[in-house]
């Protein structure tokens, strides 16, 4: 995934919150002396909300408008404040060849002018509202927009993220000043670091046909064919609500938090839903493998075995796998390539994507080792994972890893918006990420056993070394 933190503009600018028509019928929201809007205290809405066991005590409480808008609330009242993110069902795999790169090139569009707000005005406006963690970031499956205020900016922010939804200038002008951003981009991440190299060449490799192929990024000569035209029907298609989850979590009241979304995001039209036709990647039938010259000190190994989409009976048991084999210093592949000297880090693990991913292997050589010792290692490791039985004791280790990793990433309210948001899109409903806990706890030596069979077989990996110039 790539992740772009964008900073908030510190010069101030006058504000002026006005909606159109064409975005919602609701008046625009009072403002205060301060300048800042005041939350309406309208708690009527046409819609009911469903009350969903979340972790812990906690509940979501969810709704669908008749627009296709799904909306996720979580009321958290530890601390005054809100973590509101938007996320959007469509990533770089929505994207046609010769068209690469407008998922993530469409992130950099959304933080420009709409009909109603200049360019900047956006972020000068969350500024003043005390906003924090202003981010965006966009994967092969979704692109996200994320912000966390105090409670009484609700309002602000509703109006804000409703407003860009259905009214942002896509003009040529603003089109070509950000696909030179991209392309710069571009250039940093993937043209001019080895590791970014590497990345892009192990997918290519390992999907011919699929659009996980490509970059999210793009391509540069799709980055500098495109124009304005093709931004606009991008944005007309998949920038719509039927397409979209908007998550609150924080210190809001379900009825009243609802009333605002309504407020905004009810008359806004959806969009015919896309007619998906993606060709299924063909079975692996034998190694891959590809040598890159690169501008690195060390030799660097990328392996990677072809593994189900992330809503499968089988992530859990690669989840304990990947605990197994990199976390902590007692796991696997640290005891055998880092701590013998051969490796100076080692991670990896399974790719969470929509449709069927890949499970990789990342290795940093010590200086004077071979990316021959590294694969060697690892393949040997990796059946040992199907011929004998995990014990209990490491077993339970790993299991206890995956399931911290879990509830750590759910401390915080934005993390909560980010669990929710990630499963809600690539799973189509946010309990099945719930259920992919409840099955983690279930792994056993068995599974594991059976799962390295079915995957790691040694005549399917696709192999990408990075070799010094």
């Amino acid at each position: 995934m790539i992740s772009i933190t964008r900073h908030l503009n510190p010069a101030l600018g006058i504000l002026c919150v006005v909606l159109t028509a064409c975005a919602t019928t609701s008046p625009p929201p009072t403002l205060s002396k301060a300048g800042l809007a005041e939350s309406s205290p309208s708690t009527a809405t046409k819609y009911s909300l469903q009350a969903i066991p979340f972790i812990g005590a906690s509940k979501v409480y969810r709704a669908t408008l008749a627009n296709g808008l799904r909306v996720l609330i979580v009321p958290e009242h530890s601390s005054p404040t809100i973590a509101v993110q938007t996320w959007f069902d469509v990533g770089s795999r929505n994207e046609k060849t010769d068209y690469t790169g407008l998922a993530h090139l469409f992130e950099h569009m959304m933080f420009k002018g709409t009909k109603n707000h200049s360019d900047g005005e956006f972020d000068r406006i969350l500024e003043r509202a005390g906003a924090e963690g202003e981010n965006a970031f966009t994967s092969e499956d979704y692109t996200a927009y994320v912000q966390e205020m105090p409670k009484a900016q609700l309002d602000l922010i509703l109006s804000l993220e409703s407003d860009r939804m259905v009214n942002l200038i896509v003009d040529q002008k603003t089109f070509k000043t950000e696909t030179e951003v991209v392309q710069n981009e571009r250039r940093f991440r993937n043209e001019n670091n080895p590791d970014g190299i590497m990345w892009q060449t192990m997918f290519e490799s390992a999907f011919t046909v699929h659009p996980y192929h490509w970059p999210v990024i793009g391509y540069q000569p799709d980055l500098e064919r495109m124009n304005a035209t093709d931004a606009e029907a991008f944005y007309k298609k998949f920038y719509r609500p039927n397409r979209a989850c908007l998550i609150i979590v924080g210190d809001v009241e379900p009825d009243m938090a609802l009333a605002t979304v309504e407020k905004y995001y009810d008359a806004i039209a959806r969009a015919p839903d896309p007619q998906e036709t993606l060709t299924p990647e063909p079975p692996q039938t034998q190694v891959i493998r590809k040598s890159l010259r690169l501008s690195t000190p060390v030799e660097k190994l990328l392996i990677s075995y072809r593994i189900p989409g992330l809503i499968h009976d089988d992530t859990p048991v690669l989840q304990t796998i990947q605990a197994l084999l990199f976390e902590g210093k007692g796991s696997r592949l640290q005891r055998a390539l880092v701590d013998t000297g051969i490796a100076s880090t080692i991670s990896g693990g399974n790719y969470e994507n929509k449709d069927p991913s890949i499970f990789m292997v990342k290795v940093n050589l010590q200086k004077g080792k071979k990316t021959a010792i590294a694969e060697s290692v690892i393949l040997q490791e990796l059946q040992k994972l199907g011929l004998t039985a995990v014990s209990q004791k490491e077993l339970t280790r790993a299991l206890n890893f995956a399931q911290f990793n879990l509830y750590e990433s759910l401390l915080s309210n934005p993390n909560k918006a980010h669990f929710l948001g990630h499963y809600e899109i690539i799973g189509h409903d946010f309990q099945s990420g719930l259920k992919l806990f409840d099955s983690l706890k279930k792994v056993t030596s068995a599974d594991i056993q059976r799962v390295a069979q079915a995957y790691f077989s040694p005549q399917t990996r696709t192999v990408i070394m990075g070799i010094p110039k």
